[in-house]
């Protein structure tokens, strides 16, 4: 048992290393390897997936299965991709196919099974599925992404309403019934109006991925704030009227960034910087709430409100920051190109012509066939 485990954990430092020195490179090549480490991530689950439907019972087995699937699926791209071509909408859409081919792979097998898709004889059928329904759309998103000349702005909410949606849709759900089949096809349902929807607003206006990055950071938490309130409550039954705040958390924070955001041309950096500016902003207020709860004090108001109203005001300091650096990098004229000078500087002409210079090369009173000793040259 020693040595099952020492092994993932030597597997884990040599990923950390790769990683490291795969940070050091620059453009396609860092996509790259990022496309490697995620062929060797996911291979690990569908690894413990495939422990899982065969009842891997030896623990050596079990260990090694996962290891083996993600060194088999990290040795793919990298012998089938000898150019190491990868773009970032095919790297993103094939991470976001995969993550939720688990989701919808799942969702379906509940809608077989219902309420008995986790027994011992049904279980292997529901993750089963997933895993498969994970692989089959992880494949569709990347030959979606070399099909479609999209932009990153569009892969980026195509991404972020596949995932808003399907959580949207289980919290509105949850109001009214707890039923696996009803919870399953709330999530099927709602991730495919979801895309159609995400589509209606890249026609209406076309984010950048900064500019959705930053709309995440509302969602998240506004979407946080809504799951604190249900857990402030406290209901007796799953099936509550007080799983609407999550779904209004989720979808008025979408809303929101939309409005806000719209026009502000971020970057994918500064869109990061609106999300690391969010989530610093409410570690400060979860430090000031501590100080103020009392000791024996029970999950309240303090514990969600105090982060979330500084991280609001952080986020806002950041947005507003970021909206007059570009404003005025807008309003300044476009810098143009300056003129390359080329000057040469040619001393052997100088002997050359020394010897050129007798009368013998006069014509019409000029030397002919004299070098020069340097030469300039100016492009505008």
């Amino acid at each position: 048992m020693k040595n099952a485990v020492r092994l993932p954990v030597v597997l884990f430092l040599i990923i950390c290393l790769a990683g490291k020195s795969a940070l050091a490179q620059q453009g396609d090549e860092l996509l790259f390897y990022k496309h490697i480490g995620m062929s060797a991530w996911n291979g690990v689950y569908y690894g413990l997936a495939a422990d899982h439907i065969f009842e891997i019972k030896d623990e050596k087995a079990a260990v090694a299965i996962p290891i083996i699937t993600a060194g088999t699926l990290a040795l793919i791209p990298l012998f089938t991709n000898e150019n190491r071509a990868i773009t970032s909408n095919q790297l993103l859409l094939t991470g976001h196919g995969q993550l939720i081919g688990w989701a919808h792979g799942g969702s379906l097998a509940l809608l077989i099974n219902g309420d008995n898709s986790f027994d011992e004889g049904k279980s292997k059928l529901t993750v089963g599925l997933a895993a498969l329904t994970s692989i089959g759309l992880g494949i569709a998103g990347k030959q979606l992404a070399t099909k479609m000349d999209w932009s990153e702005g569009r892969v980026a909410l195509y991404r972020h309403y596949g995932l808003a949606g399907p959580l949207t849709g289980v919290s509105t759900c949850l109001i009214f019934s707890e039923d696996a089949r009803a919870l399953a096809g709330s999530v099927l349902l709602s991730g495919a109006a979801s895309y159609l929807l995400a589509d209606r607003v890249n026609r209406w206006h076309e984010f950048t991925r900064g500019e959705i990055r930053a709309t995440q950071a509302l969602t998240i938490m506004n979407g946080v704030l809504g799951v604190c309130i249900l857990a402030d409550i406290e209901p007796e039954d799953i099936n509550t009227p007080a799983w609407i705040f999550p779904a209004i958390g989720l979808a008025g924070g979408t809303a929101l960034g939309h409005m806000w955001l719209k026009d502000l041309n971020l970057t994918p950096r500064q869109g990061m910087t609106t999300l690391y500016a969010a989530g610093l902003g409410a570690l400060i207020g979860e430090g000031l709430a501590i100080l103020i709860r009392s000791d024996n004090a029970d999950f309240n108001a303090v514990d969600y409100l105090f982060p979330y109203t500084a991280g609001m005001l952080t986020y806002s300091l950041a947005v507003s920051s970021l909206k007059k650096k570009n404003s005025i990098q807008a309003c300044l004229p476009e810098k143009k190109s300056s003129s390359t000078w080329d000057f040469a500087l040619m001393p052997q002409n100088l002997y050359i012509n020394n010897k050129l210079g007798g009368n013998s090369n006069l014509l019409n009173n000029r030397y002919f066939g004299m070098q020069p000793i340097f030469a300039a040259s100016c492009t505008f």
